[in-house]
């Protein structure tokens, strides 16, 4: 891990603290972020919503929330690369690939 990654990950999680979307501290549900090779993974992993959703609305869901995020990190000047709806993934822009 290099020095622009090591800054990357904090900038991430307070842009997403600053907006409303502070990372889950413990358990499965929430915003998650991760340390990728090429920058930060963001997902989510929905629970607790009320009223639930059937099955059927759970993609639709995700998709928006899934915008919203990417819209945030934009918004911030950060580069985001979508991933299936799933993730998101914010580049590291000095990343050099081995």
């Amino acid at each position: 891990m290099n020095d622009h990654q090591d800054d990357l990950y904090p900038r991430v999680r307070a842009v997403l603290t600053a907006t409303g979307f502070e990372e889950i501290a413990t358990g499965d549900e929430g915003v998650h972020l991760i340390h990728h090779a090429r920058g930060v993974m963001v997902g989510w992993m929905p629970t607790q919503l009320s009223p639930a959703p059937v099955q059927a609305d759970l993609p639709g869901l995700r998709h928006a929330f899934t915008l919203a995020l990417a819209a945030t990190l934009r918004a911030a000047g950060l580069t985001v690369e979508t991933h299936d709806d799933q993730w998101l993934l914010v580049l590291d822009t000095h990343h050099t690939p081995d």
